[in-house]
């Protein structure tokens, strides 16, 4: 146990015995922007994390950041291994005889206190087969953007560029003469200047922002937002109609109920879908656990052809209308290559290096095939596998990242020394499973992720999106979040009933 947790940490039976009004499961950015976006309304907010509390910030924004042998132990004290599969070897998946080929993690502030800080919006026409469009998330983006301190971004208020510098401006002035519009990386790295004696936040984490938040504490002190770690939750107890309960399994390994008014599924695309689905709910609507996906991920290492005598850089190249995909190019290193248990130590780069990362994500429609199957009964968090085909649309759009990948490489004047496609799943930006939409008869939940025929159930994380853009996924999931905690919060105020019959 963490030696913070008797301050921290609320115990889950205390949880059970109080009056909450609302259960959060999850702990990543969409968990603990609703949590506190609905403390801040005045409402009892408690979060149920299955994983343990291990870092209370980002580990880019501590210590840890440069050692690249610490790092990834700190991974592997939470990671645990997925697979994504095709539909011909779906049954080896079922039976479990297939190796897993991706990562997830299960720790208080999920992947927030992992992630590698890229932060662009979706682009306009990302929200073509979204309930709403992106009018109406303009000034939920500002908020979100605001509230984890980004940097180099989009709209009046954004600070300054986190990476900036003279080497970074030749290269950006190569690509551009070269007929690729570059630009600073939009990073999630605070940098408003020092006031007040109020330092920068470095990093955003959500963790880090629930420590923060002035109604955080134990639930035993009499805490508006309280959390409980490593507490697992198995089920949803409902009647096809209304949730009146979950079933959890404490640290202790006992296992009781925690009732509350309302329950918001937070624990990231994967978990909050294979929890309905455990819990029964593709029997209350087939859609459930249908219409998944990830991006399409490439990955190369390039040479320049002279050091940049800087030790950092992070250049964006954003899509176009016909380049349905991103590039992020991080450095300067001696020859290396990307590993997702790395993805913070890049601020430590090396003034006499060459070689720069690159990491391609390209949008993949989801498709209704695209769908998780549960092994066994679902009740543990890798009790399930995604099924995902690559359609013609995906093989021509990586055959097209291939390309561009070399093109960059010679636009920087420099070559390309490796690189490859990775498979399904790998980019850990996954969306769909509980579909949202304008009509129950096509879409698991409604435009604010309230599941339609649960009244009292609702999903805040990127489960519900019927789409993405090539955008990393975090400042998005975070912005969705604020506009659909804040719904849920007015909804709650007045009462259940009024809510779900809108």
């Amino acid at each position: 146990m963490h030696p913070l947790a008797p301050i921290l940490l609320s115990d889950a039976r205390a949880i059970a015995d109080a009056a909450v009004d609302c259960l959060v499961i999850g702990s990543g950015t969409s968990g603990v922007t609703t949590a506190i976006e609905l403390a801040e309304r005045g409402l009892r907010v408690a979060i149920l994390e299955a994983g343990p509390l291990v870092l209370t910030e980002h580990v880019g924004s501590g210590p840890f950041a440069n050692r690249e042998d610490i790092v990834p132990q700190i991974h592997d004290l939470v990671r645990f291994g997925t697979l994504w599969t095709s539909e011909k070897d779906l049954p080896a998946a079922q039976a479990r005889t297939a190796k897993t080929n991706n990562n997830a993690w299960s720790i208080v502030g999920g992947r927030t206190v992992f992630w590698g800080g890229c932060t662009p919006r979706f682009r306009d026409e990302d929200f073509a087969d979204w309930p709403y469009d992106a009018d109406e998330m303009r000034s939920w983006y500002v908020r979100a953007e605001q509230l984890i301190g980004m940097s180099g971004g989009d709209g009046d208020n954004a600070a300054p560029p986190f990476m900036t510098h003279a080497a970074q401006e030749r290269l950006l002035a190569r690509l551009t003469s070269s007929g690729i519009p570059a630009t600073h990386a939009p990073l999630c790295i605070d940098t408003r200047a020092v006031h007040g004696g109020r330092m920068s936040l470095g990093f955003d984490s959500s963790v880090s922002r629930l420590l923060r938040c002035p109604h955080f504490g134990r639930i035993e002190n009499g805490a508006r937002l309280s959390l409980a770690a490593e507490t697992e939750v198995l089920e949803l107890v409902h009647d096809g109609k209304v949730v009146s309960a979950v079933t959890v399994r404490d640290r202790t390994g006992q296992t009781f109920a925690i009732a509350a008014r309302h329950f918001v599924l937070a624990g990231g695309c994967m978990q909050s879908t294979r929890l309905a689905m455990a819990s029964g709910l593709a029997d209350v609507d087939p859609l459930v656990g249908r219409y998944m996906g990830d991006h399409l991920f490439r990955q190369a290492v390039l040479e320049l052809p002279e050091p940049l005598r800087e030790k950092s850089l992070y250049i964006f190249i954003p899509p176009t209308k016909d380049r349905p995909f991103h590039a992020q190019l991080q450095g300067m290193f001696q020859e290396t290559w990307y590993s997702p248990l790395h993805a913070t130590c890049y601020l430590d780069g090396d003034a006499n290096g060459r070689y720069v990362l690159f990491y391609c994500f390209g949008i993949s429609k989801a498709e209704e095939a695209g769908r998780m199957v549960l092994c066994g009964d679902g009740k543990a968090k890798t009790d399930y596998c995604i099924v995902n085909d690559r359609s013609p649309g995906d093989t021509k759009t990586l055959a097209e990242m291939a390309q561009f990948t070399a093109d960059v490489a010679a636009g920087l004047g420099g070559k390309l020394v490796r690189t490859e496609e990775n498979a399904a799943g790998s980019a850990l930006h996954e969306f769909g499973g509980l579909r949202m939409g304008r009509d129950q008869a096509s879409s698991v939940t409604d435009p604010y992720g309230r599941f339609w025929r649960i009244a009292n159930l609702s999903c805040a994380d990127a489960a519900i999106w019927p789409h993405q853009g090539s955008a990393n996924s975090y400042l998005t999931i975070t912005a969705v979040a604020l506009r659909n905690a804040s719904r849920l919060a007015a909804g709650m105020e007045t009462n259940e009933t009024a809510m779900a019959a809108q």
